[in-house]
């Protein structure tokens, strides 16, 4: 019994005939929204970065303690560290985001 076969595919030619064309003033108007959106995106990334870098520095500058029921006070190392390397983590992503978006403007330039 004979296989099933597929078409042949079609040629670069036929298949870019059916797809719309987009005049160039278009294209340009999507461009300029795109650059306008992504340079959105990059301000408001940078806030948050400051942000995240100012939480690790607070971070970093308040130790974390508990107090025993008779007075005594313990650093807790482990939250402090947690603490810290989620801050760090933050600062990390924010920068991260900006090199992406960073990227996807200079391809559009």
């Amino acid at each position: 019994e004979p296989l099933p076969t597929m078409q042949a595919p079609s040629t670069n030619t036929e298949s870019e005939s059916r797809f719309p064309s987009v005049n160039k003033e278009t294209q340009r108007n999507r461009d300029n929204t795109r650059r306008k959106i992504l340079e959105d995106e990059l301000a408001a990334e940078q806030k948050q970065l400051d942000a995240a870098r100012q939480n690790l520095q607070l971070a970093r500058d308040t130790p974390m303690v508990y107090h025993t029921k008779d007075g005594k006070t313990f650093r807790n190392v482990a939250k402090y560290d947690a603490n810290v390397k989620a801050a760090q983590e933050a600062v990390s992503l924010h920068e991260k985001n900006i090199d992406a978006i960073k990227t996807e403007l200079s391809r559009l330039q």
